[in-house]
């Protein structure tokens, strides 16, 4: 049966490896936040140049799904320091936020004819929020 006492020392020197374990992952998955940050701002571009700057809407979702698919492929690359579930939720909140906008505000702003595109800037910002919500993704434990 082993000897389940320790000293000081040990015990210091096994709480000391173990923050810098928990240092060591909390650095490996700083990526996951720029990851989201980069999608929610290019979805809210998406959005803002249709609807605002009044760009076409295939010539605005090309460069868009293009700049999507390489952040997703360097995303998967690094899937095994993710946060868990986080490229799942990820999936669910780019979907969410592509009904939502799509399906939801902006016909809904049409139907009551928005003048002001700070209504349009409103939809997209509001539609980008499931995205955004991944963020505060849980740690891996």
């Amino acid at each position: 049966m082993p000897d389940k006492k320790f000293s000081v020392d040990d015990a210091t020197r096994l709480v000391a490896v173990g923050e810098k374990a928990e240092a060591d992952a909390r650095r490996a998955v700083r990526w996951f936040r720029v990851f989201v940050v980069m999608q929610a701002v290019y979805a809210l571009a998406f959005t803002v140049s249709i609807d605002v700057a009044g760009v076409d809407y295939w010539k605005a979702f090309a460069p868009f799904l293009l700049v999507t698919l390489c952040i997703w492929m360097i995303a998967l690359q690094h899937r095994q320091s993710a946060p868990r579930h986080g490229l799942r939720n990820m999936g669910i909140a780019v979907a969410t936020w592509f009904a939502l906008y799509t399906l939801m505000l902006d016909p809904a702003l049409q139907l009551f004819s928005a003048s002001s595109p700070w209504w349009w800037v409103l939809a997209g910002m509001v539609s980008v929020t499931p995205i955004l919500a991944c963020v505060f993704a849980s740690s891996r434990r």
